[in-house]
């Protein structure tokens, strides 16, 4: 039994503009650096007990964009704690974010707003999480 997401790995046309992304406006703090000062170089960011380990992209697949696969990674999503003034923050540096979306209606105080990152992955902002305390249970 696995006791946790330790880290989710991001594969970057530029990962100094992703790793500014991260840091600036999640509060992500670099943790660690693997091959530091070679071609193949990769840092580990931290944000409470998640890491997000940034990888630069090989050459060959820089002019690929990111983004949801149909089979896959969908977005990563961030807990926020004033939805509306994380998304007023990210457009005045100029990430344009979509509206935020009032979800009550599924889980009573949940808001969410999507963006995407510098290299185009789809993320997703989200205040007023609750576990559902008796969720049913797979068949």
């Amino acid at each position: 039994m696995a006791r946790a997401v330790q880290h989710i790995a991001i594969n970057c046309r530029d990962r100094i503009a992703q790793e500014k992304f991260y840091t600036q406006h999640f509060g992500c703090r670099r943790v660690r650096v693997f091959k530091a000062g070679q071609p193949d170089q990769f840092v580990m960011l931290r944000l409470g007990d998640v890491y997000i380990e940034l990888f630069q992209a090989d050459a060959a697949a820089l002019d690929q964009s990111a983004g949801p696969q149909p089979v896959g990674f969908k977005h990563l999503c961030f807990e926020v704690a004033d939805i509306e003034a994380k998304a007023a923050a990210l457009n005045a540096c100029g990430t344009e974010t979509g509206r935020v979306i009032d979800s009550g209606d599924q889980v009573p105080g949940l808001k969410v707003c999507f963006l995407r990152d510098p290299e185009g992955n789809v993320i997703e902002l989200m205040e007023g999480w609750q576990d559902d305390p008796s969720p049913p249970q797979t068949p």
